[in-house]
């Protein structure tokens, strides 16, 4: 089965700061180089990291659940590669391709 290891894109909601930041870093220093997208509120924050090579989108995810699916669905067409995605402490998921 694959493992994080094998992902070719994945998605960091909540990648400003903390944990979240912690394991977009840590995924990109993998040796199979993933796209690592980071998303989150502080435009200023994903700035800084759009400086150490990571994408980045811009999104509250405490909004209703019509912007929340906008935003899914826009991720996935902008990169279909997507195989996993962490969000929040309490959250993960890894989608093997």
């Amino acid at each position: 089965m694959p493992t994080i290891s094998d992902s070719k894109c994945f998605l960091v909601i909540g990648a400003t700061s903390g944990i979240g930041r912690s394991l977009a870093r840590s995924i990109q220093a993998l040796p199979s180089k993933p796209k690592v997208i980071v998303a989150g509120r502080r435009q200023e924050r994903l700035d800084e990291l759009k400086k150490e090579n990571f994408d980045t989108i811009q999104v509250d995810v405490d909004t209703d659940a019509e912007s929340l699916k906008k935003f899914v669905n826009e991720v996935l067409n902008k990169y279909p590669d997507v195989s996993g995605f962490w969000f929040r402490h309490d959250f993960f998921a890894y989608v093997p391709v």
